[in-house]
Order: structure tokens, then C-alpha cells, then sequence
């Protein structure tokens, strides 16, 4: 009887600890954009939390998001939005854009480069 109880006890732990680790905002450093012919200057703070089923990877500074059903998804629809931003605002040229993407592009120059 007890033991079952303990079982019991056990599992609600185990599934609110699952929860947790579910809804837990993080932040992690994104230090590359491969494949991409891209290199960072610097790291860029990506900041992970859940949304609805999957998760959502911010990047603040450049006001640039993306979803993925994983975290890992998520970070990896980030990098490749970044680079694929950071290539159609240098194609643009800063002239043609507008003040948000003229910011975001200005954040983007500072913390990336092209390789070579």
C-alpha cells in the first residue's frame, strides 16, 4: 500500500519536474551561423523558451525570432534567418530600407562578417 503510494507520489514529481524543464526560459550563446559563409564577431545571446507545443529562440537586440518543435529546431530556424536578413539587407543596401530593418541590419553588421 505504501509503496504504491510512493510510486504514485514519485511519478507527479517526475511530470512536474518535466514541466518545468518545459516552460524554463534559457539563454545560450549562438557563436556560429555554418554552413552559412558567414563568421560572428561576437556571440549572439539567443533567448530559448516555450511556446504553445514547441519553442521560441529570440534574438533581442535585432528584434528577430523564430519557432522550431524543438529547442534545437528553434535555434536553427534562428541562424538561418539571421544570415538569410543579414544577406537580403546587404543585397538591398541600407539606402532602400526601412528604419526597423535599417536598425536590425545595423545590429546584424555589428556581430557579423563575410568569411574571406
Amino acid at each position: 500500500m505504501r509503496l504504491s503510494i510512493l510510486e504514485k507520489v514519485v511519478l507527479e514529481l517526475r511530470s512536474t519536474v518535466n514541466d518545468l524543464q518545459n516552460r524554463q526560459t534559457i539563454t545560450v550563446p549562438l557563436i556560429s551561423l555554418e554552413p552559412e559563409p558567414l563568421e560572428l564577431i561576437r556571440q549572439i545571446p539567443v533567448v530559448l523558451q516555450p511556446d504553445g507545443d514547441g519553442f521560441m529562440a529570440t534574438f533581442f537586440d535585432a528584434n528577430i525570432n523564430a519557432s522550431g518543435d524543438t529547442q534545437t529546431d528553434a535555434v536553427e530556424n534562428l541562424k538561418d534567418l539571421i544570415a538569410s536578413s543579414f544577406h537580403r539587407f546587404s543585397e538591398l543596401g541600407e539606402e532602400k530600407l526601412g528604419p526597423g530593418p535599417r536598425r536590425q541590419f545595423a545590429v546584424l553588421r555589428s556581430l557579423i562578417q563575410k568569411k574571406g
